[in-house]
């Protein structure tokens, strides 16, 4: 920022802006980082004048006020970030799961096919590209299981977060300042679009940043928490629509345009809409984080040892003891004692076992077989930290160690996945969808972080094939056979 610029303004906004330039790399293991940039509260007009070429009639100007800052991915997520996620969690996205793919480009334009998913949209991509064919569901598992590592709330942005970063202050059409659509179309790197993107997705950075340093628009359309449906009329404070029944059908919104849409789509008021299931080769999402962490939730400390179990083996002995010479042994009284003695023990198993029964907690299944108690760590000194949405795991054991953890939720049973350890600043972070009943995990010996899956990283999607060797800790229906494109 130059200083003659800001000379002769407040000292408070000077300051608002420079930390608007505040940028943060996040750690997602495995080398990879995700760039997020802070920016500060404000109020701008959302939508677009009535005069704005190639506007569209859902797009009424309204006065938006956001009063907190927040930070917002630098880039749409991409192949590399997202492949990251994928190789720690194990998760598989909707089109890789379902029956029927997703809809990918077979060089004329987005069919459903199954071999259409993020690893292979029908062209080739780099590691920098913007992940594509992620649905509304999918993205927001990547967003929970980055709130676990960062320790801060992490969402998708809302549409007015979306817009107010893309503008960055500016009130023109394109956050460049670029008012018309042959201005625009002169303009190459300000967005990727149908006219000029060559049929598939760029870099993520590839484009010109705005004046807050985000690369935004074009390239891949993103998802928004809101649900579609007209603006309401005047001013509004931190805007969400969270009803779902304003449009024709629940549509969550889109913003930015993308490769495969019209050069006015990637204006910064311009909106779009889709089914949240949609799953296409031009559809991907950028995060936002909040800038104070969560509160952090209550540490339990795993148990040190294991619960005991009674010996009965058949092969134990026991001690001879010596014969009376009045003929009374007291060796006659071992066969019974010892009889005695294993019903005693049994009975003793028998009511421990009723009695961690009767303490499970609420909707636990009270079939004795059902419940294990949670497995013993290796070392000392680990704990669990329980959230809403999962648990924090803090070990000694280094970075890229293979783990297995199981975990039971209310009405989900026991679940189980195997991770690598890459911990952040609290830990390492299992997204279960939900607060855990318990929680526990083991060390995998000799299991290298290259063998979470079934085929090693190839900047070419296209030609590449993974198998999973392990679940996923996600669990959830499948997909509908063929979700609406858009």
């Amino acid at each position: 920022m130059h200083r003659s610029w800001i000379a002769g303004i407040p000292f408070w906004i000077a300051a608002g802006l420079a930390l608007a330039n505040e940028t943060r790399p996040l750690d997602l293991g495995g080398g990879v980082t995700l760039d997020v940039i802070r920016l500060e509260a404000g109020t701008f007009t959302e939508g677009s004048p009535t005069t704005e070429e190639g506007r569209g009639d859902d797009e009424a100007a309204r006065t938006v006020t956001l009063t907190e800052p927040f930070f917002i991915g630098k880039t749409a997520v991409t192949v590399a970030q997202w492949q990251r996620f994928a190789l720690a969690t194990g998760y598989r996205t909707e089109a890789e799961s379902g029956n029927s793919g997703g809809f990918g480009w077979d060089g004329k334009a987005l069919v459903q096919q199954k071999q259409f998913t993020w690893k292979n949209p029908g062209f080739s991509q780099s590691p920098g590209d913007p992940v594509c064919l992620i649905t509304f569901p999918d993205a927001e598992k990547f967003c929970g299981w980055l709130q676990g590592k960062m320790g801060s709330k992490v969402t998708l942005p809302t549409e007015a977060q979306w817009e107010y970063a893309c503008r960055a202050g500016n009130v023109a059409a394109w956050h460049d300042g670029t008012e018309t659509l042959a201005a625009a179309g002169g303009r190459e790197a300000l967005a990727w679009h149908k006219t000029n993107a060559g049929n598939g997705t760029r870099a993520a950075n590839s484009i010109t940043a705005n004046s807050w340093g985000l690369h935004i628009g074009g390239n891949v359309a993103e998802w928004c928490q809101d649900w579609y449906a007209p603006y309401p009329a005047g001013p509004t404070t931190d805007p969400l629509q969270t009803n779902q029944n304003l449009s024709d059908k629940p549509r969550r919104v889109l913003r930015g345009g993308s490769w495969n849409r019209d050069l006015r789509n990637t204006r910064s008021a311009a909106r779009f809409r889709a089914d949240p299931r949609s799953r296409n080769a031009d559809t991907g999402f950028r995060v936002v984080m909040s800038v104070e962490p969560l509160a952090k939730a209550a540490v339990t400390t795993l148990p040190s040892t294991s619960i005991p179990v009674i010996p009965l083996r058949s092969e134990e002995t026991y001690p001879v003891v010596a014969s009376r010479s009045d003929g009374f042994s007291f060796g006659s009284l071992v066969c019974p004692l010892i009889g005695l003695g294993a019903v005693v023990a049994i009975v003793i198993a028998i009511v421990k076992a009723a009695n961690r029964r009767s303490s499970l907690p609420p909707g636990v299944p009270r079939n004795p077989n059902s419940y294990l108690p949670p497995t013993p760590p290796q070392q000392q000194g680990q704990t669990i930290r329980m959230a809403d949405d999962g648990f924090w795991l803090n070990t000694d054991f280094a970075a890229g160690t293979a783990l297995d953890v199981i975990y039971r939720l209310v009405n989900g049973g026991e679940q189980r996945s195997r991770i690598i350890y890459q911990p952040g600043p609290g830990g390492h972070f299992v997204f279960t969808g939900s607060r855990p009943l318990s929680a526990s995990f083991s060390h995998v010996p000799s299991m290298a972080a290259g063998m979470m899956s079934g085929s090693s990283y190839s900047p070419h999607y296209g030609h590449q094939t993974t198998t999973p060797l392990y679940g996923n800790d996600f669990q959830r229906s499948d997909p509908p056979d063929n979700p609406a494109a858009y």
